[in-house]
């Protein structure tokens, strides 16, 4: 069992040892950019990642973002830009406007943006209505991350209005917030003819060409992927309506990139980079494990996960994604190095029996499913791979339900009730389904979630059983004392409610030196080695209204071989971890009993916090 932790360590705020495959798969895509520059074959300029918060399961862009929590896809964000963009041995340079670049990155799109196309709604019209709140503790948050813990060199605004106004013409959104409050060190972008966009889908205040120019470059806009600066901006100058040095402004913020890049005068510690660093074994094999990471198991009984091949002699594999290739990568991808199928990587468990069961994933009709539930009868187990893909979610296409398409729920579970031995669900999705009926039917012994995993996404599909313990002190303590210039501030309580004398202190009054710590104990009670993800979370004393049930404050992937366990160390800082955001917007760091979760409320524990 796992020691307590205590309150005041001076370790640092640091959980990058988790992260470090979405790092890794950054210094992948970055090195083969490079590589592929150096053939002649590419640029240096890559806008990318997604970090836009999928608030809905339906939104088609799904595919692109790593999912719902604002903190989760922050982390995505700057470790993702990290392996981009660092040049090894200069990451902590002083002089981050000078500081070399391996290729540019950009964090899109900025912000509230999660509506394409939904039920005759589109992006090119959408007005986000967003609270203060909400804007700050959801939407702008993997942003302020990329921007800070990731020093990304570019952003990226949206087709949509924010609350009346154009992100691309909205000053406090850019030059406010990007610029002035997180310190962005290179350009924002527009979204490709988003200037377009502002006057003739949103047509706003009647702007001409030449307005939209002018009003885009004021608020900070630096680059248009589009045609709007290159016709209208010269015009907008001698109308007055924008002046040269807000121009030249724009100008430093572009070339001082490109000159981060060596694209000037080029960057020597690369020029060995070539068609030997694309499709490498090391790139290959980083593609299987970030597939098998990837990987959720949600319903495993009786240990039919993973089956003994020994055992296995005829194989069925069946459905609109048994043979997944092109659709395994989702959209905005290169040329894969080598797919490997779920059918090609179930060929040497025994003999595969493959049948389609559906004519591609919308699944129109039954004239298919006959052949796979007889491929079923006769086979030792059967998987069954089902889900979505980009002719069903992708940008441009929200979807207005979670149901799986077509005929596909029927297929499944016609096919579970004649298979022979286990059967067994593999979703390949970006977006939500539900499955719920696949989970009740007791002829489905396994389920796996697979997402869109990638060229090498057929090979991984082992499971293993992980059981998580954890000992902590009764309750953590910290007192707080408030200097002369550190005011109590009110929180709105529920009625009834126990309110703290000093209820709240905001957090850009403290100098959060505070942290937190403890150590959990994993084991590892499956017959295999594994690894499992720790999510730990924080809950706000109760009674605090308008406030989040519960938020992600950390997460941890730890390997425990079979039968052994693993010890793993927590550090949290108290602003970082317990404050909230309130109505005002203001970040406040609050008084009471916090409550810390891990996982699934496997385990909890209180953290008294008290500000005098």
């Amino acid at each position: 069992m796992s020691d307590f932790a205590f309150c005041d360590s001076k370790l640092p705020y640091d959980f990058g040892v988790q992260r470090s495959l979405w790092k890794k798969i950054g210094q992948a895509v970055s090195t083969e950019a490079r590589a592929m520059y150096n053939l002649g074959r590419a640029g240096l300029t890559y806008w990318s990642p997604n970090i836009n918060v999928v608030r809905d399961p339906r939104w088609g862009r799904a595919t692109e973002t790593p999912g719902e929590d604002p903190y989760v896809v922050g982390a995505y964000a700057s470790n993702y830009v990290r392996g981009l963009q660092d040049v090894e041995g200069t990451e902590n340079v002083t002089d981050l406007n000078s500081r070399p670049l391996k290729v540019s990155s950009c964090c899109k799109h900025y912000a509230a943006y999660d509506v394409d196309d939904w039920l005759g709604v589109d992006r090119y019209h959408f007005d986000a209505k967003v609270t203060e709140q909400d804007m700050s503790e959801t939407f702008l948050k993997p942003f302020e991350m990329c921007i800070k813990d990731g020093d990304v060199s570019s952003v990226m605004c949206s087709y949509n209005k924010v609350n009346g106004i154009p992100t691309c013409a909205d000053p406090k959104l850019l030059k406010e917030t990007i610029r002035g409050d997180w310190d962005l060190h290179g350009y924002i972008v527009s979204d490709c003819d988003s200037l377009e966009v502002m006057v003739n889908g949103h047509k706003w205040l009647g702007d001409t060409g030449v307005d939209a120019a002018a009003q885009a470059l004021k608020a900070g806009l630096d680059l248009d992927c589009g045609d709007y600066y290159p016709n209208f901006t010269e015009a907008a100058v001698k109308e007055g309506k924008v002046r040269v040095k807000e121009i030249d402004r724009s100008l430093n913020q572009l070339y001082v990139v490109l000159m981060r890049l060596g694209f000037f005068d080029g960057n020597p510690i690369y020029n060995s980079l070539g068609k030997k660093d694309v499709c490498s074994q090391e790139h290959i094999e980083l593609a299987r494990e970030a597939a098998k990471e990837g990987i959720v198991l949600l319903k495993n009984v009786d240990e039919t996960l993973p089956f003994n091949s020994y055992e296995i002699k005829k194989l069925a594999v069946v459905g609109p994604h048994a043979n997944a290739t092109a659709a395994m990568i989702g959209n905005y991808a290169g040329i894969p190095c080598k797919f490997i199928s779920p059918l090609d990587a179930f060929t040497k468990y025994g003999e595969v029996k493959y049948e389609m069961g559906c004519d591609g994933v919308k699944c129109a009709n039954e004239s298919l499913i006959f052949p796979a539930m007889k491929a079923a009868k006769e086979a030792d187990v059967t998987i069954i791979l089902a889900g979505l893909d980009l002719s069903v979610e992708a940008e441009s296409k929200d979807r207005v339900d979670l149901l799986l398409p077509g005929y596909q729920t029927q297929f499944i579970n016609q096919v579970a009730q004649v298979s022979k031995g286990p059967a067994i669900l593999v979703i390949m999705s970006a977006g939500g389904v539900d499955i719920s009926f696949a989970k009740k039917n007791n002829n489905i012994k396994a389920i796996l979630w697979a997402g869109f995993p990638g060229e090498q996404g057929g090979a991984p599909l082992q499971m293993l059983s992980l059981d998580i313990t954890i000992l902590v002190e009764d309750c953590l303590l910290h007192d707080i004392k408030l200097e002369k210039s550190q005011h109590c501030r009110d929180l709105e309580y529920k009625e009834g409610e126990y309110k703290p004398s000093c209820p709240s202190v905001l957090i850009d009054d403290l100098q959060c030196k505070h942290d937190f710590e403890f150590e959990v104990e994993v084991q590892n009670v499956g017959r295999r080695d594994g690894s499992e993800v720790i999510m730990v979370y924080s809950k706000p004393p109760s009674g605090i209204a308008s406030t989040h049930a519960k938020q992600v404050i950390g997460f941890r992937r730890v390997f425990v071989k079979a039968g052994q366990t693993e010890k793993v160390n927590f550090v949290f800082n108290v602003c970082k971890s317990l404050g909230l955001v309130d109505y005002t917007a203001y970040n406040l760091l609050p008084s009471g009993r916090h409550t810390i979760l891990l996982g699934d409320n496997v385990v909890s524990f209180p953290l008294q916090l008290n500000l005098q």
